[in-house]
This record gives structure tokens, sequence and C-alpha cells, in this order.
């Protein structure tokens, strides 16, 4: 045997976790409302909407603010979460960091059921699962966990007669089916007044009655969740997600402000005679940076830690190329986003190689590269909260500038 096989086959088996490590689909937290959850029960919770001790604190990627029970109520209560899609789910992690128990000890939760179910099946007890004080505990669920629903029970705390309180629940796993493209188009009468949308393919634009005049929305939907900015006569602007039930039937959403959350923003569908009185102007790529400069591209997405845009980052690339094809007199600046997570240096060369990974795209499609500046920006310019999943996952962004 000549040296350099003999030195393959001793290093080879070494190899072959970080191989298969690097093959496998990126694991995710199916809970997560970016990620399309969506809580279709609560069985009772000290706040409402997006309040602290809200229900929707328990999966809010935050182990500052935390879900907590109604007074007398500390057990039994039932949460239930459809899923965008069927999940197999690896991981449950469960946490009690930051809760009350100096104030009110035994506060935080022990014990939890979890049960399961497909999309209309009846539910099945995964197993019950223990977490401590101040403590944030990882458990293996049962090989082949796959759900299209969770539901999480709270059986016990550590003493507390009159409160149970529980930071954060994540169930990591991944994807086993594609996520339909919801239908976003139609009216709603939300908690903001009645709002209008319409879809075309992944596009969702629309509009809302304002005391200063019509309001606007665009933005991108990647399966039941759709990403949009948002903008006011009046100059008020920010960001937005909004997700549909599987029957598509009621729109929840969370909005900011200032890059601050500011609360929940949510309602039923109802029919067109109820809705607004403003008409939806198509916001999409070649109408925002004609009339706007600018245009946030949330259809653009990566794994973490990745600068190869994923495959169904497709769409928005290719209507990016067409509206730069099609006004050969505009020269823009791709700009790169991040959270704050992992810190500034990392991020901010993340960021500068998602910009030109965008750009080499955009070249290889046939725009000429004379007029594209790649630029990453780090997470110096946050458009939502930092301090939850969802404020993250807008922060993440591409953005296209007209230079000027």
């Amino acid at each position: 045997m000549n040296p350099i096989s003999f030195i393959l086959r001793l290093i080879f088996p070494l190899l072959l976790p970080a191989l298969a490590a690097a093959a496998a689909p990126e694991r995710q937290n199916a809970l997560e409302f970016s990620n399309g959850a969506f809580l279709v029960e609560d069985g009772g919770s000290y706040g409402q909407g997006t309040d602290s001790w809200a229900a929707w604190r328990l999966t809010d990627g935050s182990e500052t603010h935390g879900w907590c029970s109604p007074q007398g109520k500390p057990k039994g209560l039932a949460f239930a979460w459809e899923l965008d899609t069927t999940w197999l789910l690896e991981k449950l992690v469960l946490s009690t960091r930051n809760m009350q128990e100096s104030s009110y000890p035994g506060v935080s939760a022990k014990l939890v059921e979890v049960l399961i179910s497909t999309a209309d099946g009846p539910w099945k007890t995964v197993g019950k699962f223990a977490v401590g004080k101040e403590e944030r505990r990882e458990h293996s669920l049962p090989a082949g966990t796959s759900a299209a629903r969770v539901k999480l029970v709270v059986l016990d705390n550590h003493g507390n007669a009159d409160f149970t309180e529980l930071a954060e629940v994540e169930l990591l796993g991944q994807r086993t089916a594609a996520v339909p493209l919801r239908k976003f188009g139609g009216d709603y009468q939300t908690n903001y007044g009645p709002i209008r949308l319409t879809q075309e393919g992944d596009q969702v634009y629309g509009c809302y009655d304002d005391s200063s005049g019509a309001a606007y929305l665009w933005g991108t939907a990647t399966g039941r969740v759709v990403q949009l900015s948002w903008s006011q006569p009046d100059r008020r602007e920010g960001t937005a997600t909004f997700a549909v039930t599987r029957d598509e039937r009621r729109l929840w959403g969370i909005w900011f402000e200032g890059g601050v959350l500011r609360g929940e923003w949510s309602g039923p569908r109802v029919p067109p005679n109820q809705g607004p009185k403003c008409t939806p102007a198509r916001k999409g790529l070649s109408e925002g940076l004609k009339r706007q400069g600018r245009v946030v591209l949330y259809g653009i997405r990566f794994d973490s830690g990745s600068d190869v845009p994923r495959p169904e980052s497709s769409p928005t690339l290719q209507e990016l190329a067409a509206a730069l094809t099609a006004q050969k007199d505009l020269s823009v600046e791709v700009a790169g986003h991040t959270d704050t997570v992992s810190g500034e240096a990392y991020n901010l060369d993340l960021s500068n190689r998602r910009a030109r990974s965008v750009v080499a795209w955009l070249v290889k499609a046939g725009v000429d590269e004379k007029r594209l500046v790649a630029r990453g920006y780090g997470l110096s310019r946050p458009v939502a909260d930092n301090a939850t999943a969802q404020g993250r996952a807008l922060n993440r962004r591409v953005e296209a500038t007209v230079l000027k």
C-alpha cells in the first residue's frame, strides 16, 4: 500500500462525523413563530398578546421574559401549537432562567408533559420532562418523534401554590415535508382596524386606513409566514411578521417600530365590504427601487452561518435581477444585515460574505458587475428587537438601495 492510501485510510474515519454534520440539514426550533408555528390553544396566562408573562413568551426566543400562569391556577394548563408542516423532532429544551424565585419561591415549572399529533389526528403523549430552578435543560426525544401539532401541559412547579413560571420552550428538529405557500390575500379585521393584503406568488403587499392617509405594507411570504415593512404618510415606519392558520381564516402577527416590539397585530378574515377603503399599491422590487430607492429582500434566505442563498431564495433573486435588467440606469448597493448572535466582528464578516454572494448571483444572471456594490453592515442597523427570535429574524435580511 502506498503512503498516501495508508494516510487516507487512517484519517477518513475521523472525517466522517464532520462530513455528515456538514451534509445534514440545519436543526431549527419548530415552535418559533418566524418558522411558522402558530399558537392555537392558550390554557391560561397572566399576560395577554405579547406582554410579559403571556403564552407567546414561551416561544419568543428569549429567556428574559417568560410565561406565568393566572393566579390560583399553577397546574394543569395546556398550550398547543400548529406547526407549518410535519417535523421530525429531536430535542426538547426547557428553561426556567430569570424567573421570580426570589419573590415567589417555588414558582418555576418543574414537570411538563409533551403530546404530539398529525395535522388532524389524536394526541399522543411523548413523555413527561423535568426542569430545575434557574436551569436550561435539554431532553432527547424518542427516535422518530414526528408531529404537525404539539401540546405542552404544565403538570407541576417547585412548590408555589399561586403561580407557575416558565421562561422558554424549544423543540429542535427538521422539517420532513415541504411547506405549502399559504394564501394571505384578502381583508382582515384586526385589533388596529381593517387591513387588505394582495398576493402575487410569494410577494405580498397591502394597505390600511390611517388617520394620516393610506398606509402601505409590502414583503415576502415563505410558507405560512410573511415578513413585511410598513409605512404611513406621517413618516412612521417599521416591520412586521404575520402568519395564517392552516385554514387561512385568521391572521396573527407582531409589529416593530424603531427597532422595538410594539405588540400583537391580529384578526380574522372578513368579507370585502368590511375591509378598508384604501387600495393596495404594489411595492415590489421594481416599484420599490423606482419610487423609494430601497427594498428589503426578506425572500433571500441563508442557513445559520452560511453565505450561500437557500434554494427558496431563487424567486426573489430572479425578481431582483429582472428589475435591474429592466432599469439599466440604476446602480445599487446590495447590503447584508444580521442579528446580534455571535458578536460584532463575526456578523460584519458574515454580512459582507452574504452581500458578495448575492452580487455574484446577479452577475451570473447577467447584471453588469459595475452597477453593483456589495457591503455588509453586520448588526449595526437593526429594524427590530434582537431580544426575541422574531425580531432577530427580521434583522437578518438583505437590502438593495439605489446609489445616487
